[in-house]
Parts: structure tokens; sequence; C-alpha cells
């Protein structure tokens, strides 16, 4: 009994101790936890008519997440409204919008099908300071910018502030504006049930401004367009009162129902994504780990002969999405150094390569080998180049130093080649004769005489690969199986191209029925050292275009900067089959003749890389297809996800005019990762662009693979 009771004193007290520690460690945890949602907690942003971040009609100083797409339609009478809206930047919001003018006829286009009267146009808006960058404690700033491209009818300039109250789940908003936004303006939007139990009110908002669009005027055709915009009843009041209420479902669709101005109804919704920071919609089950085993060292020796070496190295990268093309094994001043070209097929940033490597060499390689050369290999050409001392991988295997100190010790070469006086060849495989791509095609035009949106979808069969060792060819069949360019025509009714039309005829390209040849070229690129590169291509590049190209290009390893030169003989091709013409389009007014004409293309191009900011920026300065000269700005943002957006400007001397004013080439692209739709990674890409009117100025075509796109690919 009496050593019963002293092992209760001694183990009692041990157990109440440990049982109170663990309860202030889980109360400790708790209250981080309830702090670090606290300072992450944020007031849902709201979305105009026009799908900028507001209410209503009116903007406010709030904005999406950087790397946000959305996409909308907006029902507030007289107006249909299309639009787009793209989060650009933390502080940078750019929408494109589609307006429509119910019951209003185009004076020129409606007798022809075009039906009622449109518009389209892109908005700007950039934050001085966001709410959030003080925690709600002082107000945002924004300075926007609406309708900056087009027939700017909707024009307008302003500045607003923007304050939130989150322990009241409100916001409100006052602003100054020009134009069509007409001097005071305000909002406010209220989350009443923001923390409601129910996550089916938690999105609910009711939301009111202060409308500035004003009842009159300045020329005939804005007469016109607000005319119907407010036009009153006989004894009818108008305010400039809206109010409606918002609705947000599972963070990515909105809905709105409101009353504009107390005599209408109107409604929108939208649905957006941050295509810039996902991991993508399903996760990557499929993507191998790190390589951890099995773990073979043995040296290079009767046990592990050079051949085995070779396969054992082949089967264990194929396994971490690489192809081994070649094992060289060299003996330099003593020291045994194993090569390996490598071709990623399956990663899209370097980084993971990098990883994947590592383990890779750490586990497999002979420990009699001194130094390991990976040359990493695309489209055929040596881009860089791995040195992995075994030393430091033998440290870092022990844990000696860190995988940040050990990547800075194995940075980035430039391409090394192989003394065949000292070199024996282990092991060499052919690149890939030939590879299946299966993918939509389409084609889009916006605004043509006979509809607003014309459109033809079908099928791009693709095979490519390498002949004779690496010489990349492509060839790319079209189908196109539901078109409605029956009717549409390449020559623009309001204000036809007045110079030769080398890219505004490409409508009668996109009309062709059957099987068509797309594309059909031959590719060779050489690594000639210190960071240059050359290549020459050959064939069909285009639906329009094919010919001869040759591209040389500076962009040495580690480098943010880039310069190049490029020049293309082209021959414009016939609307249907794989003949080519001499002879271009040109309109005299409205009638259509043919002359005789030389097409090429040649530029000075000029690369800069902002890493801090995530942005790449193009300078192309030469002659353009039309035999006008000029640069064409390229500015492209680029996300975590991988995903791409960028905007192009060109200024020539083509002296094109729309609507009596001299227009120079512009429009948006973005270019989309496919893995995000996988559960594997993948290197595959979705592009679209879109040109803000389809002229002939500063027209460029394609001549196959950019140097610069592809050694930028491997080193992203």
């Amino acid at each position: 009994m009496f050593i019963l009771f002293v092992a209760l004193l001694i183990f009692l007290p041990g157990q109440v101790y440990s049982q109170d520690l663990q309860d202030d460690l889980m109360r400790d945890l708790m209250i981080v936890d309830y702090w670090n949602r606290k300072l992450a907690e944020r007031l849902p942003v709201t979305y105009n008519h026009l799908l900028q971040g507001g209410y209503l009609n009116m903007p406010s100083a709030r904005m999406g997440g950087d790397g946000e797409l959305g996409v909308g339609y907006a029902w507030n009478n007289p107006y249909i409204n299309y639009n787009l809206r793209v989060q650009l930047a933390k502080r940078l919001e750019v929408t494109g919008n589609y307006r429509i003018l119910k019951g209003v006829e185009d004076p020129i286009l409606s007798r022809h099908g075009f039906g009622d009267f449109s518009d389209k146009g892109a908005s700007i808006k950039f934050a001085l300071f966001l709410p959030e960058d003080s925690d709600y404690v002082l107000p945002g700033i924004a300075l926007g910018c609406d309708d900056i491209i087009g027939t700017r009818n909707f024009r307008a300039q302003y500045i607003v502030l923007t304050q939130v109250f989150l322990d009241y789940d409100f916001e409100v908003s006052v602003g100054y504006g020009e134009q069509r936004i007409h001097e005071w303006f305000g909002g406010i939007s209220w989350f009443p049930f923001r923390k409601s139990c129910s996550p089916y009110l938690q999105g609910l908002s009711f939301v009111s401004e202060y409308d500035a669009i004003p009842d009159r005027a300045d020329h005939e055709l804005k007469r016109r367009l607000h005319h119907h915009e407010h036009k009153k009843r006989k004894g009818e009041k108008r305010g400039h009162i809206n109010v409606g209420f918002k609705y947000r479902l599972f963070n990515y669709f909105d809905f709105s129902l409101s009353y504009m101005r107390g005599h209408s109804l109107a409604c929108s919704f939208s649905t957006f994504y941050n295509f810039g920071c996902t991991e993508g919609f399903v996760p990557k089950i499929e993507d191998p780990l790190p390589y951890q085993a099995p773990v073979n060292t043995e040296p290079i020796g009767w046990r592990r002969p050079e051949d085995v070496l070779a396969q054992d190295l082949l089967y264990a990268f194929r396994e971490q999405g690489f192809d081994i093309l070649d094992v060289w094994l060299s003996y330099i001043d003593g020291c045994k150094v194993l090569r390996l070209k490598v071709f990623n097929d399956l990663y899209f940033w370097e980084c993971d390569v990098r990883e994947q490597l590592n383990h890779l060499i750490a586990a497999l390689i002979p420990s009699d080998i001194d130094q390991v050369i990976v040359t990493m290999d695309d489209e055929g050409v040596p881009v860089d180049e791995y040195r992995f001392d075994m030393q430091l991988v033998s440290r870092y295997k022990a844990g000696e130093i860190c995988l940040y100190e050990f990547n800075l010790l194995n940075p980035l070469h430039e391409v090394s080649y192989v003394d065949p006086c000292v070199t024996s060849l282990l092991f060499h495989q052919e690149r890939e004769r030939w590879n299946i791509e299966i993918y939509p095609k389409t084609s889009t035009f916006f605004g043509g005489s006979t509809g607003k949106f014309k459109y033809a979808l079908g099928l791009h069969f693709g095979l490519n690969g390498f002949i004779f060792r690496d010489v990349y060819y492509s060839v790319l069949l079209g189908w196109i199986f539901l078109s409605d360019l029956k009717n549409l025509s390449g020559i623009d009714r309001l204000n036809p191209s007045q110079i030769v039309n080398v890219r505004s005829d490409i409508v009668e390209y996109a009309k062709q029925k059957g099987i068509t040849v797309d594309e059909a070229y031959l590719q060779k690129n050489w690594n000639v050292g210190c960071g240059c590169f050359f290549r020459l291509a050959g064939g069909l590049f285009e639906e329009e275009y094919g010919g001869l190209a040759t591209e040389f290009l500076c962009y040495p390893v580690n480098s943010c900067w880039a310069i190049g030169v490029e020049g293309a003989q082209l021959f414009k091709r016939k609307h249907s089959g794989l003949g080519f013409t001499n002879k271009v389009r040109k309109l005299e007014g409205f009638r259509p003749t043919h002359r005789h004409f030389h097409f090429g293309q040649y530029f000075l191009d000029l690369y800069y890389k902002w890493h801090a900011s995530e942005i790449d920026l193009k300078v192309q300065i030469g002659k353009f297809l039309a035999n006008d000269y000029g640069m064409r700005l390229e500015l492209t943002r680029y996300f975590p996800s991988g995903l791409r957006v960028g905007i192009w400007q060109t200024w020539t001397n083509g002296h094109d005019r729309i609507n009596g004013k001299l227009y120079f080439d512009k429009g948006i692209f973005f270019s989309m990762p496919l893995d995000i739709f996988y559960t594997h990674s993948d290197r595959s890409r979705f592009h679209y662009g879109l040109s803000a009117w389809l002229r002939d100025v500063g027209a460029i075509s394609a001549t196959g693979k950019g140097l610069y796109d592809i050694v930028n690919d491997m080193r992203q």
C-alpha cells in the first residue's frame, strides 16, 4: 500500500502538469489561428455592370485578386453589356466591354443584318492605394479611364476613394469624374449576413449609389444614346439614385438585381476565377515525387558496367518526366565527367526541373564520378546546362549545406561541347520522330456588317517531330464543321483599309471548306555558343503566308536582357489549296484592285524580363508586311500558374485611318497552360489573341517557333 501511495504521488502531478501543457498549447494554437484569420479577413469585392470593381453603374477603388479573370453579362435598359475583366497586376484592372443599345439602329450596318447599334471599348483602373494595404484603416484611392479605345462614345475619367468598415461589413465610396461620369458620385455596399452561420446568406449584399451619368449630351450621337438612356415619360421625375442587391454564390458567381433611377430594372450575371494563382482544378496526383529509391552509387566497373549505368539513368529519368538523348563519359585533367543531354517533357517551371535533377543526381551517379553536366535540350537545340560538383552533392546529401545554398553553388551555365578526343559515347537515342496532336480550331470576328459576332469552329490535327536527327517539322491540318462566316465580307463597310490588304483579307482564308493545310514547315535551330542562337525555317507558316525565315538571338544565361534580329521573305498563299500568288488586294475606296507585291518583314528585337514585377517587355523595330516601317511594343504579365496575359501596340508610317483618325494596331492576348485541367504536369498551352480592329497596318506573319520563346520557356 505504501508503494502504491508513493507511485500515485509521483504520477498524478505529472499527469496534471502534462494535461495543463496540452491545454495551454491548444489554447495558444487557437489564439494564433484566430488572429491569422482576422488578419486575412477581407470584405468581398462587388462589381458593377461593366465588371469593374464598383456597385451598379459607378466604380469603387477596390479590385479583385492579382491574376483574376472574369466574364459577365448585364442588362441595363437600354443597354446589353458583354464584359471581360483581367486583373493584370495587384493595382491594375483592365476591362473590355461590348455594348448593344436596344432599339437603336446603326445608320449604316443595320440594313445588312447587323442588328442594333453597338460599341466596343476598354477601360483601365489604377489603384494608388488599396484599402487592403492598411488593413482597412485608410481609404483606397484609384484613378480610372473608361472607353480608352474605339469610338470613345462612353469615355470618362475619374478619381474615387473607398473606405471599408470591416467590423460593420460595410464600405462607402465617393469620387469625382469628367465627361460621361459627370462630377460627384458615390456608392455604398453592405453585407449584413457576412458573419452568418448559413453559408447561403453570407454572399448577400445591398448596394446603393449616386449615379453621375448626366441626362444631357454634347453631340448628335451622344444625344441619340442619352435620349434612349434617360428617356422620360410625361410628368415623370428622374433621380440619380440606384439601389439593388447582389448575391455571390460559391465565391465564383455573382448575380445582381437593381432598380435604376427610380424607373427601370436591371440585372447582371458574372463569373470569375483566379487563373493566375491557381494550382489547377484537380491535384497533380500523377506527377512523380522527387526520386528517392533505389539508390545506387556503385562506381563504374565490372559490377556496374558503362552500359548498365546508362540504362539505370535512362529508366529512372524517364519515370521522373525526362528523356535522356545522349550519355557521354569524359576524362578531363584527371577528372571523370559524366555528360547527359536531357529533354524535359513534363515540367513547366525551371525550379521543378532542378528539384528533380538534384534528387536523381544524388541517388544514381557513381561514386567515382567527379562532375556531372546535364545539358537541357528543347526543339532540337541545347539551351543551357547544369554542372554538378559531386563533392557538393555529397555534402548536400549529408545535410551539411541547405537546398538554397546547393542551388546557388550550382547555377545555370552556357552550353559546353564534348571533346571527342577524350570522350566516349555510352548511349544515344533519336529524338521523337512523330507526335500526334488534336485540339480545337477557332476563328472569331467581331463587328461584321451582317452580325455582331461571327465564328468558325473545327479541329486541328497536328503531326510534328524530328527528321535528320534534329530538324523539326510541323504539319497542321484543319477542318471546320460549324461556321457562321458565309455572309462575312473581307471589306470593312465603314472604314475600308486603303493600304495593301496583307491581313484584313484573312476572312477569305477562314471561309475555306473541307480539309485545309494550315501549317507545314521545317525548322533547324543551333546554339552557336556564348548565349547565342540561330535558326532557319521554311515552308507554310500559317493559313495566309509561307516562305523562308531566319533569326539570330543573343540571350546569355542569367541575363534579363536579350537582343535579336530576324527576317523573312514571304509569299502569299492562295485562298485555297497549297499554291502561292504574287498579287495582293488593294482597295480604291470600296472597289477592289489587285497589284504585284513583294512580301517581307525584318526586325531588330529587344527583350527585357522585369523579374520583380513578373513582366516581359518586347520591342520590335523594322519593316512590317505592308511595307510600313515602325515599332511594335508588347507587354506580357506572367503569373505563378503559368498564365500569361499581354497587350501590344504598334506605331508605323502606314497612315491607316479609322473614322477620320490615324489608327495604330493594338490588341490583347493570353496564353494559358493546359495542365491546370490535368492530373499531371504538361507543357502544352492554349493561345488566343484579339486585335482591336482587323486592319493591315503593323501586320506580322508567323515564321515558325521563335528562339526567344524556346529559350525563355526553358529558363522560366
